[in-house]
């Protein structure tokens, strides 16, 4: 019964939330699946009264998205910081979608510099940094625009605003298509075999990636289906790995396509990593963040195949162990190339 009714909700919930048009009987069943299911859902997990939900910070999965207002939360993105009294954008009812921050909120004004950075000013906006007026002049102008150090675009059809990455990473592939790898890095990261993903692209032709898979999630999925392993790097190399990663880049590669301004940013090549990425060996941050020049430099042969063609490489890495001490893994990578789609405004123009 869990399965039908949360199939259903999937299926007309948010229209149904948003006021669209839905059939009698769809809505019959909704409301028997509410009775049932939804509403017994929503009371465990704490939300039964919640009337309206925000999402800010790194973006989630549009299935956590379209799964929480597929049970009747009205739940909306937004776009804010400290320094504007937290309030940029917002998405307006019937406007919600996953994959925008919605539009300016009142009194708010929102502009994009040359450069794709959002800069945004309005009456909330902070004073200054405490002490500190040469942050204070770097973020701030004297008209009082502040520069998110986000970089993003408005959508000509709605109006609202897209964030795609931080304005230092994006940059330009050779032939001037926008290059924004955490926009594609955290669409790979929706899927859960997916720990981590470093996308190339930067005045080259095209984009290439590193993956990590989640030896968890992985581990599970190879014990179900009777894949044994003794290790990270001999689970990471396994074929059915390489088959399913694949699949999920190309499922990426689909959607990329169909966005005007970054369809570009479709991964040709990737390889699956040997090691997992690692603060201790100084290829992410504490919290967790690439630090893409480290990789780059470190990890320069690998880039190296992506780009020349290689199917195959053999690398030696030096890795930290958890007692400090430092030793190497030599691994034979293989390299896979991942279909990618005409973009659809190319299409068209056909």
């Amino acid at each position: 019964m869990y399965k039908y009714f949360m199939d259903h909700a999937k299926k007309v919930g948010n229209d149904i939330l948003d006021g669209k048009s839905v059939a009698a009987k769809d809505r019959l069943k909704y409301a028997i699946g509410d009775f049932t299911t939804y509403a017994p859902l929503k009371n465990a997990l704490g939300l039964s009264r919640v009337r309206v939900g925000y999402t800010a910070g790194e973006a989630i999965g549009p299935e956590i998205f379209d799964f929480f207002r597929s049970l009747g939360i009205n739940l909306k993105q937004l776009y804010g910081q400290t320094e504007a009294s937290v309030f940029i954008t917002l998405q307006p009812d019937g406007e919600v979608r996953s994959d925008t921050v919605g539009v300016p909120a009142p009194d708010v004004e929102v502009k994009i510099g040359a450069n794709g950075e959002v800069y945004y000013r309005s009456p909330g906006v902070f004073v200054e940094y405490y002490k500190n007026p040469e942050s204070t002049a770097e973020t701030k102008d004297v008209d009082g625009w502040v520069a998110t150090g986000d970089a993003g675009f408005f959508e000509e059809s709605t109006g609202h605003l897209r964030i795609i990455d931080r304005a230092k990473d994006v940059a330009k592939l050779s032939n001037g298509a926008m290059f924004a790898p955490k926009f594609v890095e955290n669409k790979l990261k929706f899927y859960p075999s997916i720990l981590e993903a470093v996308v190339f692209g930067a005045a080259r032709d095209h984009c290439c990636a590193f993956i990590n898979i989640d030896l968890e999630a992985v581990g599970n999925w190879a014990e179900r289906n009777n894949i044994s392993y003794a290790s990270y790097q001999e689970l990471a190399g396994h074929p059915q790995v390489m088959d399913s990663i694949q699949g999920y880049v190309e499922e990426i590669n689909r959607q990329v396509a169909v966005d005007d301004m970054l369809s570009g940013c479709q991964i040709h090549r990737f390889l699956i990593l040997h090691k997992e990425l690692d603060a201790d060996d100084g290829e992410l941050t504490r919290t967790r963040k690439v630090r893409r020049k480290v990789i780059t430099e470190k990890f320069k042969d690998l880039v190296d195949a992506l780009y020349d063609g290689t199917q195959y490489i053999d690398t030696e890495t030096e890795v930290t162990y958890e007692d400090g001490r430092k030793g190497t893994i030599s691994a034979r990578l293989t390299i896979r190339d991942a279909a990618v789609q005409t973009p659809v405004q190319k299409v068209a123009a056909e």
